[in-house]
């Protein structure tokens, strides 16, 4: 049944994700491109709707998958729902439990020389699974039409420089400081989604 597989998929995302929304990535592309739920870039279009939406990323990205998951099979729109809470469960619940373990026992896991020699060694490996999902969402914004499984020189022409002009321009813009605060994520967002808007939906900029 597909919602046994939902969450099952999910559950070990849940278990296995170190380091935050980000660092899942991986692993959910790796899931739902072997499973056949969604291509890399409808899981891109998503993530820029679970990123531009109020709630943790990891858990609204859950949400969104399990709902187009769901959606798919006979239920419908009551099948999607079934699919959100079934992914959204599943991805949450490890943290849930590890979380009450380490309350209760955060004392020895304090103090404990292999715990605090594990979470030294899971670091490196967190940052790097941060980056490459940074360079697979990269590459699939700026390189829309490029697939690294059979690479052509056909996709390779669709270089979007809009959205390439996009990223290099909100990097440094998101480390502006006024009056010695850095602008706020919400006011990047909402005029990114104001840029995006104007220069894909009103002048309908491709490249």
């Amino acid at each position: 049944m597909i919602y046994l597989v939902l969450f099952w998929e999910y559950f070990k995302v849940g278990l296995f994700t170190i380091g935050g929304g980000y660092a899942m990535l991986p692993l959910v592309t790796q899931i739902i491109t072997k499973r056949g739920w969604m291509t890399e870039q409808q899981l891109i279009q998503f993530i820029g709707i679970a990123e531009s939406t109020p709630g943790p990323f990891a858990i609204n990205l859950a949400t969104f998958v399990g709902n187009t998951v769901g959606s798919a099979t006979k239920l419908g729109v009551f099948g999607g729902i079934l699919g959100s809470l079934t992914a959204t469960v599943a991805v949450i619940l490890p943290s849930i439990v590890i979380i009450i373990v380490v309350t209760l026992l955060y004392d020895k896991f304090r103090t404990n020389k292999y715990v605090q020699g594990l979470l030294k060694g899971i670091k490196p490996v967190v940052v790097g699974l941060i980056l490459s999902s940074v360079f697979t969402v990269a590459a699939n914004v700026v390189l829309p039409d490029l697939d690294f499984k059979n690479i052509a020189a056909d996709g390779a022409n669709t270089f979007n420089w809009i959205s390439l002009i996009l990223i290099i321009a909100f990097i440094p813009l998101s480390q502006l400081r006024i009056k010695g605060k850095k602008l706020h994520p919400i006011c990047m967002i909402l005029v990114s989604a104001v840029m995006g808007i104007l220069l894909f939906g009103v002048f309908n900029l491709q490249s």
